[in-house]
């Protein structure tokens, strides 16, 4: 009898273990404000079809700049290396700039994410979409100035990489922000470092595994200068809202 009973008891912990491991899985990606209170209410992340959103940012007069950079927030700005806090995972996304002189830049703020966030906690392989960033709180970022060529690149995997299932293992914010960024890299690409979650679901990319690897990267003679840390704000795509 007390043998029955203790076994009861212990398959009970171990489901309680399970579900609270769960509810740290609601992806801070995928809600409204974009996790940490990081947006304000005036710019609440909005679904966008990549190529239109993309495509004002082509250069016809042949003078355009660009810049990417590859932002990271996340999920506790006191430890940076903690991979989920307050049911928040942090974000990793992309902010693409044109600057042409003597008008105003253009912005796109871009991630990638789960198309729902609550199958997440089911099923690792879920459709996904792309949302806008605008005004999105981080913590890092890295960028690089890009050629008009490189445009025509990161555009191309915009596109094509949108088009992947979401993963949380495999392929979520990290991996495709990551990708187009290595791809206008050129040598100097960005290691990819998978952390083992707070969760049963393993290893997979994360703003964290950014934080550190460009924290070390702060010393090297190609990324120094490209680097900054510091509580920041993404900037408002142009003529999105």
């Amino acid at each position: 009898m007390h043998l029955t009973t203790f076994s009861f008891q212990k398959k009970c912990v171990s489901l309680f273990a399970v579900v609270s491991l769960l509810s740290l899985i609601v992806f801070s990606q995928d809600s409204k404000a974009g996790g940490k209170a990081s947006h304000s209410e005036e710019y609440p992340a909005i679904n966008v079809e990549i190529a239109s959103y993309l495509s004002p940012l082509r250069d016809s007069s042949g003078v355009a700049k660009y810049r990417l950079a590859l932002c990271a927030d996340v999920p506790n700005n006191k430890r940076p290396l903690q991979v989920a806090y307050h049911q928040e995972s942090g974000h990793v996304f992309l902010v693409l700039q044109k600057i042409v002189p003597g008008t105003d830049t253009l912005h796109r703020v871009f991630g990638f994410y789960p198309r729902r966030g609550l199958p997440t906690l089911f099923f690792k392989t879920i459709s996904s979409r792309i949302k806008d960033n605008s005004y999105r709180e981080y913590d890092v970022e890295v960028s690089l100035d890009i050629t008009a060529q490189h445009f025509d690149t990161i555009m191309a995997m915009a596109v094509d990489l949108a088009a992947r299932k979401y993963h949380i293992n495999k392929f979520n914010c990290y991996d495709y922000a990551l990708r187009i960024f290595n791809a206008v890299a050129g040598d100097s690409t960005l290691p990819a470092v998978y952390v083992r979650f707070p969760f049963i679901f393993g290893r997979g990319g994360s703003p964290c595994s950014v934080y550190k690897d460009l924290t070390r990267l702060q010393s090297s003679v190609f990324w120094g200068s490209r680097i900054r840390f510091g509580v920041m704000r993404a900037p408002v795509s142009t003529h999105v809202r």
